[in-house]
């Protein structure tokens, strides 16, 4: 019995396993490129994809303001039957910590109500696929962005298997900005997700502003300006409640001695209310089970008697 265990153990590991990629996804998080291997079936087995990538920033990047990078994806029709894809935006191809915020940039919006750096389409109805970042550059200097992809394919002789490909190099320039040009703080952080059915309250620090005006729209809709006050260093607006899980998207234009300048298009996301616990009822409750499970514990365990004990010696000592 036992040889016919080991045997099957050994047969285990020896016979390769069918490996595809993971149908569900894993959803939008911090990732390495490394992810291939770990989230997508192992890395050795990928397939090539074939799609074309591409990355371009929105104008300038000045060190220390927020700038709008877009991917672009296309082939979607002529090289794969995709249903669902995971974008990457990375800062190097080591697989291990190429994550942008390694290399000096921070992600402000993913696009998707977080800030992440791995984002999934659970389905693509173009053969073209747009997608933008909102990041923050900590310094001046030369940087390297890449695009990766991961998915899947419905047709052709590798269907099934997961696929991945990465983009060229793309060089960033970013500059110093200006002295006396206006713009939002450095530390400034926008919000990236709400509950659905709360107003958010806007307090925007800016640096040599004299006007600001803030604007909101639903994703590629048309825009609405908010009323806007300057309190305590702060510009306030108040954008409107969602009433379902819905983004809308929202930006400044900065007035002031230098050319007028406009931040790009921040998204808010608002999502279904969270279950929250009360760490200490549940400690309270875990300790309650606890008691209660050794007071059972004693409760059907049955001690011996005196006689039986004398008993059980009796018989040793014969």
């Amino acid at each position: 019995m036992k040889q016919k265990l080991v045997l099957l153990l050994a047969l285990s590991l020896l016979v390769p396993l069918h490996v595809s990629g993971n149908p569900g996804g894993v959803g939008n998080s911090l990732e390495n490129m490394q992810c291939g291997g770990a989230c997508h079936g192992d890395a050795n087995q990928n397939a090539t994809s074939n799609l074309q990538l591409g990355l371009q920033p929105s104008g300038t990047v000045w060190a220390g303001q927020p700038t709008e990078i877009t991917v672009q994806i296309s082939g979607f029709d002529t090289s794969h039957d995709i249903d669902q894809i995971g974008i990457f935006l990375l800062s190097s191809t080591n697989a291990n910590n190429d994550i942008p915020t390694t290399d000096g940039w921070s992600i402000l919006s993913d696009g998707m109500g977080g800030s992440n750096n791995y984002i999934e389409y659970a389905s693509v109805d173009s053969n073209v696929l747009t997608h933008s970042w909102i990041l923050r550059a900590d310094e001046v200097g030369e940087k390297i962005l890449y695009v990766s992809v991961h998915h899947g394919d419905n047709s052709g002789t590798d269907a099934g298997s997961p696929f991945f490909g990465v983009s060229q190099a793309f060089e960033i320039n970013v500059e110093a900005i200006p002295e006396n040009l206006q713009r939002i703080d450095p530390e400034y952080q926008p919000p990236a997700s709400r509950e659905v059915g709360e107003s958010t309250t806007l307090c925007l620090k800016t640096i040599a502003a004299s006007d600001v005006v803030i604007e909101w729209r639903e994703p590629s809709g048309e825009s609405y300006q908010v009323e806007t006050t300057q309190n305590n260093g702060c510009w306030n607006a108040v954008l409107p409640p969602a009433l379902s899980v819905s983004t809308i998207e929202w930006r400044a234009i900065l007035d002031g001695e230098g050319p007028q300048q406009t931040t790009p298009w921040f998204s808010l996301a608002s999502v279904e209310p969270t279950w929250e616990a009360d760490e200490t009822a549940l400690l309270l409750q875990s300790i309650a089970h606890l008691v209660l499970f050794f007071g059972l514990v004693l409760l059907v365990r049955k001690p011996k008697r005196i006689d039986d004990e004398f008993k059980d010696y009796m018989e040793e000592s014969l």
